[in-house]
């Protein structure tokens, strides 16, 4: 079963900054979860535990997106009142902005592959 661009755990309870940063924190928790079962998937006695290589990849898949989805929610005036309202602690906030700046080169990378298949051309 392939993640779908809808399979999303990112789901603040309305746009309010508070509310996305909340969400924000719930995606970071389960990536830290998913990459922990993904590292004990690797010994014996905890791989019965975890499900299949199929299932943990999938659960990565859809947290990656998440994140994605989150981190691309906050603009810079968000993250600037992030900052001045000590929502995040100076290194949360550093991980975002490194998160962002990744997703947005990801997005890019993506635009420049369609083009070039589109067009048969490398630009």
């Amino acid at each position: 079963m392939e993640a779908k661009e809808q399979d999303s755990i990112y789901r603040p309870k309305d746009d309010e900054l508070v509310s996305r940063i909340n969400a924000y924190h719930t995606v970071m928790k389960e990536k830290r979860n998913i990459e922990l079962s993904l590292d004990l998937f690797k010994d014996k006695e905890w791989a019965e535990r975890l499900g299949s290589t199929q299932e943990l990849e999938q659960a990565h898949k859809v947290i990656s997106t998440s994140l994605e989805k989150a981190i691309m929610s906050f603009s810079d005036s968000d993250l600037k009142k992030v900052s001045e309202q000590k929502l995040l602690d100076d290194t949360q906030l550093h991980e975002m902005r490194i998160n962002q700046a990744k997703a947005k080169l990801g997005t890019l990378r993506q635009s420049q592959d369609s083009d070039e298949k589109k067009h048969g051309k490398s630009i």
